[in-house]
């Protein structure tokens, strides 16, 4: 694990390294090509571990243009927020890289991260729920049910196990009309989830915990119930599973690496106590202590929240930035010592990120408003690293001081759906309701 001060002092010379990569061919543009670690092929058992970014993400301080002629209406738009031009890691292509964002550095080095600057979709919401439910849809005329749950739905051999949210919610994203994702937040395993109920009668506990196919066909049309009956066979599962202890507990892991949060994690920053927030750090081990037991999960659900930084983002968002960034490289070094029966975890997992929206250009009294086009990136062995799509023109923004977005956000949901999780083109296209271009970093 780097520290601080050792990634700064490497600075100057991973900085030339990444200058230097050449453009990704097919849809690909700066900072592609030279990886150090070629990609491997897509495995034969992919693991999908998304992670949202709530709250608006202002990923223009992530990845500030640091030539050409954004820098000058970036400067201009961000005279107290701006980030230091001196700190950036040259991305290539104008952009720069915030230091801030721990640990990716290494994983764009070594060709392991696809950037999708500028991911956004027409007729953008700015408002948290619709914006969110939208992303969660990702369909070409929203019906009601997520991306992920009508690919939950479009596998016939799906199970209750196969996927999952870390999270104590069901989002959009993960509904489907007749399968939904399940939710475990801890090492505890399944908590009788109340909260998933749409109606006024509570069904009985013991008929979803133990007769959990007559529920779930007894209130077919019940999303609610659905979820339940569902989460109520993932508990009957759980007491049967040789993965879980007694009492369905999870078998006891200790990770490989220290996590943000953790006292032996390296980077701390003074201005809020030396410590991060442990948030995505404890979802990321709780995903490891999944894959490390054998469970059957092929897509994990997580979320990193506290980004609508309307004001104080000059503290805030560093923080945010090395919380982020720190816990996906410490979750993917964790991976690397897991072996599964289908391989080393690390060869399995790809992680995507979203968020539901990015940040207004020019800065407000202390933070930035909504804005439109956002950041999305790809961590896997298998990606072809660089940058995808385009980083949009400040000098063209909208009527309002908003980016137009240069990647429909159902492009990276069609790539990850066919080239990473099997689907077949037509059943593709049919998940999303239209045809989307595919990324080319799978």
């Amino acid at each position: 694990m780097t520290t601080r001060r050792e990634f700064i002092q490497t600075l100057g010379a991973t900085g030339a390294a990444l200058a230097g990569l050449s453009a990704c061919s097919g849809g690909g543009h700066g900072g592609g090509g030279t990886a150090t670690q070629p990609p491997l092929p897509v495995p034969a058992a992919p693991i999908l571990v998304v992670v949202n970014i709530d709250g608006g993400y202002d990923w223009l301080n992530v990845m500030p243009p640091n030539a050409g002629a954004n820098l000058p209406v970036y400067q201009a738009k961000r005279a107290t927020l701006g980030i230091d031009q001196s700190t950036l890691i040259d991305l290539g292509s104008g952009m720069g890289l915030n230091p801030d964002l721990t640990g990716m550095d290494v994983l764009h080095t070594a060709g392991r991260v696809a950037w999708i600057p500028g991911i956004g979709m027409p007729n953008p919401n700015l408002s948290h729920f619709t914006a969110q439910d939208l992303w969660g849809q990702g369909a070409a005329t929203p019906a009601g049910t997520g991306w992920l749950g009508r690919f939950a739905e479009a596998v016939p051999s799906w199970g209750a196990l196969q996927g999952l949210t870390v999270t104590p919610d069901l989002i959009m994203m993960l509904r489907g009309l007749s399968r939904s994702f399940v939710s475990i937040t801890g090492p505890g395993g399944y908590v009788f989830p109340a909260y998933l109920f749409s109606g006024n009668t509570m069904p009985d506990a013991a008929l979803i915990e133990t007769g959990w196919g007559n529920s779930l066909s007894a209130a077919s049309s019940n999303l609610g119930y659905q979820a339940a009956a569902a989460a109520g066979k993932l508990f009957y599962d759980a007491q049967n599973n040789p993965a879980f202890g007694t009492g369905g507990s999870l078998l006891a892991r200790t990770p490989s690496v220290p996590y943000p949060g953790d006292a032996a994690y390296p980077i701390k920053r003074a201005d809020n106590g030396g410590n991060l927030t442990s948030s995505l750090s404890n979802q990321f081990k709780l995903i490891a202590q999944m894959i490390a037991a054998g469970l059957p999960t092929q897509v994990f659900f997580s979320r990193l929240g506290g980004w609508d930084t309307h004001s104080n983002q000059a503290v805030d968002h560093p923080n945010l930035q090395r919380a982020l960034g720190g816990s996906i490289k410490a979750f993917w070094d964790d991976l690397a010592s897991i072996t599964t029966p289908s391989g080393n975890a690390q060869d399995r997992v790809m992680i995507i990120t979203y968020s539901e929206f990015g940040r207004r250009v020019q800065e407000n009294n202390g933070g930035t408003d909504h804005g439109t086009a956002g950041l999305s990136f790809c961590v896997a062995k298998s990606v072809k690293g660089g940058l995808y799509g385009g980083y949009p023109d400040l000098t063209n923004l909208d009527a309002n001081g908003n980016m137009k977005f240069t990647t429909d956000f159902r492009s990276l949901y069609a790539t990850v759906l066919e080239r990473w999780l099997g689907q077949a083109t037509a059943t593709t296209n049919t998940l999303l309701g239209a045809t989307y271009p595919r990324l080319t970093f799978l």
